[in-house]
């Protein structure tokens, strides 16, 4: 009897002998190819592409004391950059700019303190440059969204007043970080001072209000401009969050720059095999 040309034995123009012979030469060929396999010889770390040279490995980073107050000096370097970048823009007023060479000395001051620990106790060497990787991913562009900026004063005031809020949170982080009790009390005195900056400069932007909303259960908001609101109290403790920061103009998406400044960690921290 005629096979209709849509029985199954007929649809893919293969009968079943032919599919069963198919198979068999699969599984020979299969087998073949797993023999060789076994008799290969070489690496078996996969292939390369191209003749670019391995990527350089950094040296493996140990987070003690010592790489603590490396970290810490280098932040009081990284403010001194930013008050000489404020400085050198002429849009602070003559109150300001005596404001700012206080801060400028105490920075200092805190600075030479953090190196004198780092010579005598603990035996290591100096930082005395600006945080590496804050100059790149922080100051350096929030200093460059400043180009084109319609109020260069305020920017530069919100720049201070952020810049000394994480201060004060940094050290503030770095009191629980120390293991020697003497650097947590030393954190804690420098931190206090960069608070009392902090203060200073909220009520100098915002006059009108010391206490954060938080303290009466409310959110914090930003301004109608969307600009962070400081306040001289911003908590009932110290704060270890991160410090937004926004400032220069909208951009055609109607957002203006913005950045959160955050407590030192392993991006920050200043290793024993880094040098200025």
């Amino acid at each position: 009897m005629n096979r209709s040309p849509l029985s199954p034995s007929n649809r893919s123009g293969m009968n079943r002998r032919d599919l069963l012979r198919t198979g068999g030469l699969a599984l020979s060929i299969g087998a073949v190819a797993a023999a060789c396999g076994s008799e290969r010889t070489g690496p078996t770390s996969p292939g390369r592409l191209g003749v670019a040279p391995p990527p350089a490995t950094l040296p493996a980073g140990v987070v003690n004391d010592l790489t603590l107050l490396r970290t810490a000096q280098s932040l009081e370097y990284t403010a001194l950059a930013v008050y000489d970048a404020a400085a050198s823009t002429g849009a602070l007023s003559e109150g300001e700019m005596a404001l700012a060479s206080r801060f400028v000395e105490d920075h200092t001051r805190h600075a030479a303190a953090l190196g004198e620990v780092i010579l005598a106790q603990e035996g290591g060497t100096e930082f005395t440059c600006p945080n590496p990787f804050l100059m790149q991913r922080v100051v350096g562009p929030t200093l460059a969204a400043l180009d084109g900026t319609t109020d260069l004063h305020r920017d530069l005031l919100n720049i201070a007043h952020a810049f000394e809020s994480w201060a004060g949170a940094s050290y503030q982080a770095l009191v629980v970080a120390f293991g020697d009790p003497a650097l947590r009390k030393a954190a804690m005195q420098i931190g206090g001072e960069e608070l009392r900056h902090a203060t200073v400069l909220a009520r100098a932007i915002n006059p009108d209000q010391t206490f954060s909303p938080t303290f009466f259960g409310d959110p914090v908001e930003p301004d109608a401009d969307g600009f962070p609101v400081p306040y001289g109290i911003p908590s009932v403790f110290g704060r270890v969050a991160g410090i937004d920061l926004a400032v220069g103009e909208r951009d055609d998406e109607g957002t203006r720059f913005s950045v959160q400044l955050q407590t030192p960690a392993e991006n920050t921290f200043v290793y024993d095999y880094m040098s200025c």
